[in-house]
């Protein structure tokens, strides 16, 4: 079974550069140097901490890496026959060596260094080659995706459930206590720094998790895992005790703009317009200049990557099944109390699944 599926990954990675491959040879280059270890383990499953693939139009490639990794990489590769695998300490130079002696010139990532660019001779940059095919999920992706979200989403409503949140524990303890609970159920690591906020630092959207104490109100938790390379995102906002009125009329907001932006998730919805239907629920209520970022961006290999749904993204840019996307409105009060509600969700033929199943209506603890 194990060998089974060690097939089936190996041939999703050739297929992968295939798709890519094409993607060069439209951009007329004779090959793409992949640095971006993300890109590289989404194109050949190797998860080194140190690794550069040569990736060519036919899909062909040369894998480098040092010599920590000569058993790790053909394992996780397979060492397909399409496939070089190279040993070096110096891998720029010997694959600089390498594309070079292959026909056309080579582009490189943008996110290659400058420095080491130059390096390599200034190669022209070739942009989104790999992340447009990373937009969209196939079914082993969409599936470690799932079990990261229900991984997170479970553990979150334990943790609330053995009181986990309470006045007066400090924000960075309760983090703390969330992240071990994370990791010991299974989590290969956090997708980011956990945020725990409450009081005016609930106003910050990226409040961190202070040593200040929590206070009765608001308390909000954007937290995250990884699961077999793929990530989580969700955020919860909690009540310490009865919310005050104002507390209880700004998450009610929250939760109908996170819902009406939700409501219009499926094939084809023009992105700015999920972003707007959260902005038009906040500035009806009274509150749009405290809502202070876009509604929400895709989740894959990294936490926070394409798609983008905002006030500047392209109009007529659309969602397409096997996209994810985060819906996350916010309302930020300075010096008060802030509130976020956030799922992700994968796009289905008919709508979205989300991701983090516990529900949004608020909880007092």
């Amino acid at each position: 079974m194990a060998k089974v599926k060690a097939n089936e990954t190996a041939e999703r990675a050739r297929q992968r550069r295939l798709r890519v491959g094409k993607r060069i040879a439209d951009a007329n280059y004779g090959a793409l140097l992949v640095t971006d270890l993300k890109n590289v383990r989404y194109l050949t499953g190797f998860t080194g901490s140190n690794a550069v693939l040569l990736l060519r139009p036919d899909g062909s490639c040369v894998l480098g890496t040092d010599g920590r990794y000569t058993t790790q990489v053909r394992q996780q590769t397979g060492a397909p026959e399409d496939m070089e695998i190279l040993i070096e300490r110096d891998l720029f130079t010997a694959l600089r060596e390498r594309a070079v002696s292959d026909a056309g010139p080579f582009a490189v990532e943008p996110s290659l260094p400058v420095a080491r660019a130059k390096s390599l001779g200034d190669p022209p940059i070739l942009s989104g080659s790999v992340e447009r095919e990373r937009l969209i999920k196939d079914d082993a992706e969409i599936d470690a995706l799932r079990r990261a979200g229900h991984l997170a989403d479970r553990v979150w409503t334990e943790f609330l459930a053995e009181g986990g949140l309470r006045a007066g524990r400090p924000e960075r303890e309760a983090a703390a206590d969330l992240e071990y609970r994370l990791r010991m159920a299974g989590a290969d690591g956090l997708s980011f720094d956990t945020i725990l906020a409450s009081g005016a630092n609930g106003a910050k959207p990226h409040a961190g998790a202070s040593g200040d104490a929590i206070l009765y109100g608001l308390v909000t938790v954007d937290f995250g895992v990884y699961v077999d390379g793929y990530a989580s995102d969700q955020t919860r906002s909690v009540s310490i005790d009865q919310p005050s009125a104002l507390d209880a009329e700004i998450y009610d907001i929250v939760l109908r703009a996170q819902r009406a932006g939700v409501q219009l998730l499926a094939p084809g919805a023009r992105l700015r317009d999920i972003h707007q239907a959260c902005v038009d629920v906040i500035e009806d209520a009274g509150y749009g200049p405290f809502f202070v970022h876009s509604t929400g961006h895709g989740v894959g290999l990294d936490v926070h990557e394409a798609p983008s749904a905002s006030g500047f993204v392209d109009p007529e840019e659309t969602l397409q099944e096997g996209m994810t996307l985060t819906v996350e409105p916010g309302i930020y009060l300075p010096g008060r109390t802030g509130v976020r509600l956030e799922n992700t969700y994968v796009i289905t033929p008919t709508g979205a699944e989300s991701l983090n199943p516990s529900p949004l209506d608020l909880h007092v603890v």
